[in-house]
């Protein structure tokens, strides 16, 4: 069989060898995949018990005022978790993206989306999510979930509106 010359310069080029820097992030981007996992698991608790931290940290800063934001502590961030399953149907979590920041593996970037429904409202509950988490020593330490909250307002019932007098955007 005939080669090309590029084929030829490919298999040629030295690889990188493989760090414990990518080895590591490897891991942390595969516990943290777990952990999105449990949670689609219809909030598997058990298995988010083995993933976080005794002192784990869980914000979402972007909710609504009235909504709890700030989570401290394995038995807080689980118990919050289980509660979300008496709110909604399984979230059925996707479209995943999972890095981490290029100066410390430790720390994993994740996208993903959401799509399911609010049991109170029956209405669809779909959202877009840029988390944060920390892994250390092989447990999550911290999760921060950046979403829309407009989206979870709107999926339970509640209303959104402008201020009186906002002027409507002009049509093209």
């Amino acid at each position: 069989m005939k080669t090309s010359h590029l084929s030829r310069a490919r298999d040629a080029t030295p690889r990188r060898a493989e760090t414990a820097s990518d080895r590591l992030r490897e891991e942390n981007v595969g516990i943290v995949r777990k952990f999105l996992d449990a949670i689609n698991d219809s909030w598997n608790i058990e298995a988010m018990h083995g993933l976080v931290s005794d002192d784990v940290l869980f914000v979402i800063p972007f909710a609504p005022e009235w909504f709890p934001v700030r989570h401290e502590g394995r038995d807080a961030v689980l118990a919050f978790m289980d509660s979300v399953r008496h709110i909604m149907y399984p979230e059925n979590l996707h479209d995943f993206v999972l890095d981490t920041l290029a100066a410390d593996p430790g720390e994993v970037v994740a996208m993903y989306k959401s799509d399911t429904r609010i049991r109170a409202t029956n209405l669809p509950y779909r959202n877009t999510y840029i988390s944060r988490f920390t892994v250390r020593s092989g447990k999550i330490t911290y999760f921060g979930e950046h979403l829309d909250p407009i989206r979870y307002v709107l999926a339970i019932g509640g209303r959104v509106e402008p201020p009186a007098g906002w002027p409507a955007p002009e049509e093209p």
